[in-house]
């Protein structure tokens, strides 16, 4: 049983799959005419947005203009995001038993600002890593080695939960247990490396410890 949990967001906390990539796929192609399919930009969830922009191989003045639409886009999208169904009964609980829960995301923290903050779940965690805070963001595990000192956390008691496979190989590097969240996943054939496969948020409850 964990002492600590810690959660990416995009996926796993709240359901952003269509918004950031219908952002994004409105932004490359008022900026550059190309069209790109859904399933081609599937590889941008789970990474910081400056390093989903440089995989893109844009020309530079597109580049910027791409990422600026994108973020207006995301900005007017907003609403339609929710959080997913169960999550936040699961997270108070969680803290109702004293474990400890901590977001590592890809995230910035304007775009945390801007895309998650609004959803009034930051007082559940007692830590929030955002890719400004580590030098070297995920897949490295270096965002939850952050948060395990921050924590004073064992990585024998650590989970981490997340829905991409760069989820998984930060945890993987960290030393820690990771679950896969399969209501936001993509591919669960990747995943067989996971140590837990979750079907729905409050089966996080059964892997935390009760005090």
């Amino acid at each position: 049983m964990f002492s600590t949990i810690l959660f990416d967001i995009d996926g796993t906390i709240i359901d952003t799959e269509d918004v950031i990539i219908s952002s994004l796929q409105e932004a490359v192609s008022q900026v550059t005419g190309r069209e790109l399919k859904h399933d081609d930009l599937q590889f941008t969830l789970g990474i910081p947005s400056a390093v989903a922009l440089d995989e893109l191989k844009l020309e530079p003045a597109d580049r910027a203009a791409v990422g600026k639409l994108w973020t207006e886009l995301l900005g007017k999208k907003q609403k339609s995001v929710r959080v997913f169904a169960t999550m936040r009964r699961t997270l108070a609980h969680l803290q109702h038993r004293g474990v400890q829960l901590g977001i590592i995301t890809s995230k910035n923290d304007a775009e945390l600002a801007q895309e998650f903050n609004r959803f009034g779940l930051n007082d559940y965690f007692d830590v929030l890593i955002t890719s400004d805070a580590a030098a070297k963001p995920k897949p490295s595990g270096e965002p939850i080695a952050l948060a395990l000192k921050e924590l004073s956390a064992a990585k024998r008691d650590t989970l981490y939960i997340g829905d991409s496979i760069y989820d998984m190989q930060s945890a993987q590097d960290a030393g820690v247990s990771f679950a896969i969240a399969t209501w936001g996943a993509n591919d669960l054939e990747h995943f067989t490396k996971a140590d837990y496969m979750l079907m729905q948020p409050e089966s996080i409850l059964d892997l935390a410890v009760i005090k």
